[in-house]
């Protein structure tokens, strides 16, 4: 019974203090004038000699004379050749005539292997077979493939990659 009464004390002086502070004086603080303005940013231009160098898909017909810009056009065109090879379009899925993009992640090791293959991500529907088509024709390729490593300030470092595979359906009018 007293609880009714403590309650409603603390209530009232509760609005008390409310009515109390809204008339005080209100305090306006900008906030530029409490958080010092960062610092400048340094130059970064003798750092530009020490940024990685892209690994490369190797293959037979990209030179070895060509720009890197080349090389890696060249190697994507290659490894988009070789997986568009070795994957096979999920039965299942096909029946349904359902697409999706499946994101295989890898490591590029120092020796130019893929390992470490795994699914990174899938956008479509699940348990269609997308996950592991990819998966089997990214391990089928891994097989043979071959890779220049990535070079960072003169050392050869194993690079994660991912590689986005599309299965789409042709259109048949």
């Amino acid at each position: 019974m007293y609880y009714r009464y403590l309650f409603l004390f603390l209530f009232f002086l509760g609005g008390i203090q409310a009515t109390q502070a809204a008339g005080a004086p209100q305090y306006i603080v900008e906030i530029d004038t409490l958080v010092p303005p960062p610092p400048a940013r340094p130059q970064c231009l003798d750092f530009i000699d020490h940024e990685p160098i892209c690994c490369y898909y190797l293959k037979e017909h990209c030179q070895e004379n060509e720009s890197d810009q080349e090389r890696k056009q060249c190697g994507d065109l290659a490894l988009r050749d070789d997986l568009m090879s070795a994957l096979i379009y999920p039965k299942a899925a096909k029946e349904k005539s359902l697409e999706a993009t499946v994101y295989i992640r890898y490591t590029v090791t120092v020796e130019g292997k893929m390992k470490n293959i795994e699914l990174a991500k899938l956008v479509g529907e699940e348990n269609m077979g997308f996950e592991e088509a990819a998966l089997n024709a990214v391990k089928t390729v891994a097989k043979t493939a071959k890779w220049e490593a990535t070079k960072h300030k003169g050392k050869y470092i194993p690079m994660k990659m991912v590689v986005p595979i599309k299965f789409k359906l042709e259109e048949q009018d």
